[in-house]
């Protein structure tokens, strides 16, 4: 039975692409990024923060103000609002397909060039990006609010970029104005590769020890820790034996496992017994150390810097967030946002042996009351707020379920 994990990964847009015998790493035409006038070194641009993941303004040539999603693991910009394509006029160069996390096959998108990129009054020209439909990547319902589109790469390359999330306010800074020091935080190495940047600088104590590892700084993704789940030895890590549903990726479902590291650090932060998803598939070639990635559940606790062009990360801890637990799912729940306001809520996945699947939800369910309140005065992240609040706490759900009425009521446990 598929499982509700949705809450930690959303949508990971780790992706590869084939056709017309070329990758999309060749397509990529590196211009001169974002830029705006002279005399202004910083823009501040505010944004939303849904279930850890961050929504910006962007516009596309002369488009309104559209929704894109800022994420770190995405090495190009993606649109899949099929509306803007069609009113843009955008025309597609070729045709590729696309394969990334998920157990689906791979998607057909269109590659459009030379399109102007705008975010507050930073201004990028002559970029590429890249155009799946909707239908095919649906981003909207499981984020919770509408997304157009995703931006990568393009907005880091030659900027400094800082994601306050306290503030949510994201700072732009031309590179040749940003000046670390001390107070801003702390600095660590990262590499850019595939236009991605991974830091070797946590520290994962395993059963046995430390272990190497290379990690993707991924703001595009919900979760905490993300480690390779191929090969994966209970030596190692403690972890639940049977295959679950994580969430869906680029591809359809993502399928793996759930359990703990013993230690996670990061220069002098440290926390134990991190909850972590381990995916069935190969993320690194490297077989000498561990691959995957920390997401937003991570971030989040920090104002980031990252300074691509300097080859550095710079964290500074936000004290009411930083030594807050992890957030788990206690419910055993996943969920699907719909509607035209994205607050009508399906069931998309009921882990088993959770409590939701002892009350007897089942997949396709429609949440209409949640302890006695329309489940429409919730965003979908107080939604998922609500299903990890506390062990002990009682939920109930009225749910429709076809032509039939249920009242389901369970309380909160962990799950593994």
């Amino acid at each position: 039975m598929r499982t509700g994990w949705i809450a930690f990964l959303f949508v990971l847009l780790l992706f590869s692409s084939k056709g017309d015998g070329q990758t999309l790493d060749s397509l990529k035409e590196f211009g001169l990024g974002f830029h705006w006038s002279k005399g202004q070194k910083k823009l501040e641009i505010p944004f939303e923060l849904h279930a850890n993941l961050i929504v910006i303004p962007l516009k596309i040539n002369a488009s309104d103000t559209l929704r894109f999603l800022v994420d770190t693991g995405l090495g190009t910009t993606l649109l899949t609002d099929s509306t803007v394509f069609r009113q843009l006029g955008l025309k597609a160069s070729r045709r590729i397909d696309l394969k990334g996390l998920g157990e689906g096959q791979a998607i057909q998108a269109q590659v459009v060039i030379d399109v102007k990129l705008q975010v507050g009054r930073a201004i990028a020209l002559h970029q590429n990006l890249i155009y799946v439909s909707s239908v095919q990547l649906n981003l909207s319902d499981f984020v919770g609010t509408k997304i157009q589109g995703v931006l990568g790469y393009e907005l880091f390359s030659n900027l400094v970029v800082t994601l306050d999330y306290a503030r949510q306010r994201m700072i732009l800074t031309q590179a040749q104005d940003y000046h670390y020091r001390k107070g801003k935080g702390m600095r660590f190495p990262i590499e850019i590769t595939d236009n991605k940047p991974y830091i070797q600088s946590a520290i994962i104590q395993s059963k046995k020890g430390e272990q190497a590892n290379r990690l993707l700084l991924d703001s595009g993704a919900g979760h905490v820790l993300f480690l390779e789940g191929f090969g994966l030895d209970s030596s190692l890590f403690t972890y639940v034996d049977k295959a679950v549903y994580l969430g869906k990726g680029l591809n359809g479902a993502i399928v793996g496992n759930m359990g703990r590291v013993p230690q996670l650090s990061l220069g002098p932060w440290t926390w134990s017994q991190v909850p972590t998803a381990f995916p069935l598939t190969k993320l690194g070639s490297d077989s000498s150390r561990l691959h995957g990635s920390l997401g937003g559940e991570f971030l989040r606790r920090y104002v980031v810097t990252f300074h691509y062009l300097g080859q550095y990360v710079v964290f500074k801890p936000i004290r009411r967030q930083w030594r807050r637990p992890f957030e788990l799912g206690l419910s055993g729940v996943g969920l699907r946002a719909t509607g035209v306001r994205f607050r009508d809520y399906v069931v998309e996945s009921v882990q088993s042996n959770s409590p939701a699947e002892e009350a007897g939800v089942l997949p396709g369910d429609e949440i209409w009351l949640i302890n006695g309140v329309r489940s429409t005065q919730y965003s979908l992240g107080e939604v998922y707020r609500i299903l990890k609040s506390k062990e002990g706490k009682k939920i109930e759900l009225f749910i429709r379920r076809g032509n039939s009425y249920h009242l389901l009521s369970f309380k909160l446990r962990k799950l593994f």
